[in-house]
């Protein structure tokens, strides 16, 4: 590998949730600044940078193959793991055949720097480096503990007595708090690569500070903190001056948004804050937990600008199960929500989370859950086996369902599913709406509507410069799989 760094390749893969992504663009954005040439990860590459996820089995799994694939491809190649599965496990990480550098979320702002640094110094063949806060306390800038995993129901409704199983062994390396750093704060984004996605998953909360009991998350992820109010509007602005058409924000728990200590500004002053003093064309807000939905925000959206999506957990229609959850909301307060939105802004899409066959669920719990979503007839639902994490409360409670009767459960919710999203698209044929377009796929040009309907966009005219990061008129005609077919509309 070339002491150079213009001479230098690297290639970022992700798996995970939209903070992961945005975690991946921001070290996307900084290594190309510092002067490394991205390629794609399936390209060869000096650098691979592998941004792994923890949040199930299959997610250490998946990130597992992910490292081999690299190595495979590139055994001489400088091969860095970062992401959650990285601090939950940074010991197991490194044994992975391959492996150079392990980065712990809590160190995640260093990676370039660490990387450019052994670069110059070493090459990518010396000694191995784990860099966690347990191993490297050199480039940190703050340590607190996270609160220890436990079964204690941190929400204001009665505490829980969870039936739990024998003590097994807690996460290897708990997260632990470091300052909210902005790491996304790059010079205009002229590299055609950076330019690849057109929208910007931008991170604006990381942290959590919920302890639900399935959950592994709060720990490899540390305490809720916001970025400022300041650092988003001048980075969505930057944003919108390289010509993104939408931004995508993000947290681990977005809805606990509270960039000041007395915590009296929230979600909704930087939404109406964006709405205000920038011009970026589109704004959409990813996952919100329902405990943290204020109905007044809804207003927000007689706005344009603001995308008609929201994706809000459902997990459970039992009250007894949210209990068991740790679940800070009741099935009435989502039915409220989900309700109201629909009613308020027309045409909005709600999206879900359902976990099925958590510990305990009955034939009835689960029916309640089945009706609750055959009520609110979500546009998108994605729903989840339990799987059970080591480490957390969920994993030790008895009455563990069957997977049999897990599966049963799931594919009854997955056909619901399918219904529900085609009476969602069909409301909006013969309608002509504007899509942002995004990829060139298959010959044909695919983008998404505010709403979040994938269209795949005919008779688009001819493009010297293509069509993508351009939002256009669609009028849609019919439904294909997941999406709408549509013709170009002048």
């Amino acid at each position: 590998m070339s002491n150079n760094l213009q001479e230098t390749t690297f290639a970022v893969t992700t798996l995970g949730c939209k903070v992961n992504q945005a975690d991946s663009e921001a070290i996307s954005d900084q290594m190309n600044a510092a002067g490394f040439a991205q390629r794609d990860f399936e390209e060869s590459a000096d650098i691979y940078i592998v941004n792994t996820c923890t949040v199930t089995h299959l997610g250490d799994r998946s990130s597992r193959q992910l490292i081999a694939q690299a190595h495979r491809r590139h055994p001489d190649a400088l091969l860095v793991v970062t992401g959650c599965y990285a601090e939950l496990n940074p010991q197991a990480v490194s044994a992975l055949p391959g492996v150079n550098m392990v980065i712990g979320n809590t160190v995640k702002d260093e990676l370039v720097s660490t990387i450019r640094e052994k670069i110059l110094t070493q090459g990518a063949n010396e000694e191995q480096a784990i860099v966690t806060e347990s191993d490297n306390t050199s480039i940190l800038r703050r340590s607190l503990p996270v609160l220890p995993l436990d079964t204690q129901h941190i929400g204001s409704d009665n505490a829980l007595n969870f039936d739990v199983q024998e003590e097994e062994p807690q996460p290897e390396n708990p997260a632990r708090l470091t300052p909210f750093t902005d790491n996304t704060q790059t010079s205009e984004l002229a590299n055609n690569r950076l330019f690849s996605r057109t929208r910007v998953q931008m991170k604006v909360q990381d942290g959590c500070d919920n302890r639900c009991t399935y959950c592994i998350v709060p720990y490899v992820r540390g305490k809720s903190r916001s970025r400022s109010i300041e650092a988003v509007v001048e980075n969505v602005q930057r944003k919108a001056r390289a010509g993104y058409q939408e931004i995508v924000l993000t947290g681990i728990h977005l809805g606990d948004y509270h960039p000041d200590e007395d915590e009296k500004l929230d979600l909704g002053d930087l939404i109406a804050t964006l709405l205000r003093e920038t011009e970026i064309p589109r704004i959409r807000v990813s996952s919100l937990e329902p405990e943290d939905f204020q109905l007044e925000w809804l207003e927000m959206w007689a706005d344009p600008r603001m995308c008609r999506h929201l994706h809000l957990p459902m997990q459970s229609g039992s009250d007894a199960i949210l209990r068991r959850m740790a679940r800070r909301y009741n099935s009435e307060r989502y039915r409220t929500i989900v309700q109201t939105a629909k009613r308020m802004v027309p045409g909005m899409a709600i999206s879900t989370d359902i976990i099925t066959g958590f510990p305990g669920e009955t034939d009835e719990d689960f029916e309640l859950t089945y009706q609750l979503a055959q009520e609110l007839e979500f546009a998108k639902s994605h729903v989840f086996r339990f799987s059970p994490r080591q480490g957390t409360p969920a994993a030790r409670m008895r009455g563990q369902i069957k997977d049999m009767d897990k599966k049963a459960r799931s594919q009854r919710l997955l056909d619901l599913h399918e219904e529900h999203s085609r009476l969602f698209r069909e409301q909006f044929l013969g309608q002509s709406v504007p899509v942002l377009i995004e990829q060139f796929k298959h010959g044909k040009w695919e983008g998404l509507t505010d709403n979040y309907i994938r269209v795949e966009v005919a008779d688009l005219p001819e493009n010297a410069d293509g069509w993508q990061h351009t939002v256009v008129k669609a009028r849609l005609n019919t439904l294909i799989g997941d999406g709408v077919y549509g013709t170009y509309v002048e």
